[in-house]
């Protein structure tokens, strides 16, 4: 999968720009406030319609109440044409199209797939665990449709169970009602519990080796996910039924729901120890990068591969790490790379500070 043009229009300090791109590997470079962050989070935008950092009403140029972003995609060895409208009439109104027909938001979806890794991602293992599930919720969506659809109908059960709970300790509503609210919170989240669980043995598979190789130094390394236990989706579902039951009044007293992949996480493990406590500034972004590159793996389709934004990210490591980085995406994913100054690489190199001045 190539981007091969993008255009936008009152895209946050872009109020029209149109860019052909012709390389693997494209670097935007130049000073801070010229649009380099922009640029990438444009493209991330047509995979999960969605920022990777504000809201989508910040999106708009300032004074500016529509939006569009245009792009020529090359996929499976074809070429397509994505066309997003955003409206903001106090609420976001939004239009898609791939290739001059109308699409719904849900057929849309995951139609790319992009990873993003900018240096907030460095400190992940050591973040909270809400930042580690919606690390899984957005590489997950982008690898199928099923598990955007179940995370969507999960958290809005999630939702209005808590407004039930809450009811119910406040002797508005009877705990009788809350066993239909369990079931279908037991089937979707066990359905989000079993694509994090598998995502998780792909990890394990591969994620000693690649550390290795983005860090030069062996050691086993486990992913371990931390969530309601079960081998298969039949035993799972049973557990989590029987944990909903025996925390409900638990549930009650607290008017949330304490049961859940809303509450898990997942951690890296070498010979029994959690590294995160005990791992150097180098050692976490070796971890993380291992992470990426896997990533990046899992959610090749066929010879479709998905597109990398390194947001600023390649000064957070270190000259072996970036050497061992390039090496490994060169020829194998389009990578769209923004720095302060420009790098010496062999790239298509965009200017912006330039390009902002026109």
């Amino acid at each position: 999968m190539k981007v091969k043009n993008i255009s936008l229009k009152n895209f946050r300090n872009h109020q029209d720009l149109n860019l052909d791109f012709n390389s693997d590997v494209i670097v935007f470079h130049g000073p801070n406030a010229t649009g380099k962050t922009n640029l990438l989070e444009s493209i991330y935008f047509l995979s999960l319609f969605k920022s990777f950092r504000d809201a989508s009403n910040y999106l708009f140029l300032k004074g500016a109440f529509n939006l569009e972003i245009k792009a020529t995609i090359e996929k499976e060895g074809r070429e397509h044409t994505i066309e997003i409208f955003l409206e903001n009439r106090g609420k976001i109104f939004a239009n898609f199209r791939l290739d001059g027909v109308r699409k719904t938001k849900k057929q849309l979806e995951s139609y790319i797939a992009a990873v993003i890794f900018d240096p907030t991602h460095v400190d992940l293992l050591n973040k909270s665990p809400e930042e580690r599930r919606r690390y899984l919720n957005v590489l997950l969506s982008q690898k199928s449709s099923d598990y955007l659809e179940n995370l969507y109908n999960y958290k809005k059960i999630v939702t209005q169970k808590n407004q039930l709970l809450a009811n119910i300790r406040n002797g508005k509503s009877s705990p009788n009602e809350l066993h239909s609210w369990n079931e279908q919170m037991a089937l979707f989240g066990t359905e989000i519990i079993e694509a994090r669980r598998e995502y998780t043995n792909y990890l394990n598979q591969a994620i000693s080796e690649v550390y290795a190789a983005v860090s030069g130094f062996a050691r086993p390394i486990e992913v371990e996910y931390q969530s309601i236990p079960g081998q298969g989706k039949i035993e799972t579902l049973a557990n989590f039924k029987k944990l909903l039951f025996d925390n409900q009044q638990r549930e009650i007293y607290s008017a949330s729901s304490l049961i859940g992949p809303h509450r898990d996480d997942f951690t890296l493990k070498s010979e029994g120890l959690y590294l995160a406590p005990f791992s150097s500034r180098g050692e976490l972004r070796s971890q993380v990068l291992s992470l990426k590159i896997l990533e990046l793996e899992y959610l090749k389709n066929g010879d479709d591969h998905p597109i990398l934004l390194l947001d600023d990210v390649l000064s957070e490591l270190d000259e072996d790490r970036r050497v061992f980085l390039l090496k490994y995406l060169k020829g194998r994913f389009q990578t769209f790379i923004t720095s302060t100054v420009p790098i010496e690489m062999e790239a298509q190199h965009v200017n912006l500070k330039q390009l902002v001045n026109q």
